[in-house]
């Protein structure tokens, strides 16, 4: 990725807001890649069953989550996803899901790093 996959303004936000008790950071996070991957897998479910309204809500969903968290990638194509559903038109519906399965990779590989003491869940532990 071209651009960082978690603004860094709103990690430190996040981490300020949770300095009384760092551990609650380390459990937000893990929070946001556990649904991040089930969100993940009912989008695909939408999608493969052409439900254009459950596209439009996982991907909403998705979207907050990921504002919450910074997670610029994970939004981006959350939006495309999102107005897809709307649109009922799921042309290139599978290359964005390839791509927030990656965007969540690389999230968490850096929330990794960012929280070295409390690691998020291994690599696809809630898919």
């Amino acid at each position: 990725m071209t651009d960082e996959c978690i603004a860094s303004d709103v990690f430190d936000r996040l981490r300020k807001a949770t300095a009384n008790n760092p551990a609650e950071l380390g459990g937000l996070c893990r929070d946001y890649l556990t649904e991040g991957r089930r969100t993940l897998a009912n989008l695909r479910t939408a999608m493969l069953d052409g439900q254009a309204d459950q596209l439009s809500y996982h991907a909403h969903y998705l979207k907050g989550s990921s504002q919450i968290v910074g997670a610029t990638a994970v939004t981006r194509y959350c939006v495309a996803l999102e107005e897809m559903g709307r649109k009922n038109d799921f042309a290139g519906a599978e290359q964005l899901l390839q791509q927030v399965a990656s965007a969540l990779d690389s999230v968490e590989a850096e929330l990794t790093r960012k929280l070295a003491d409390s690691a998020p869940p291994a690599k696809g532990s809630a898919a």
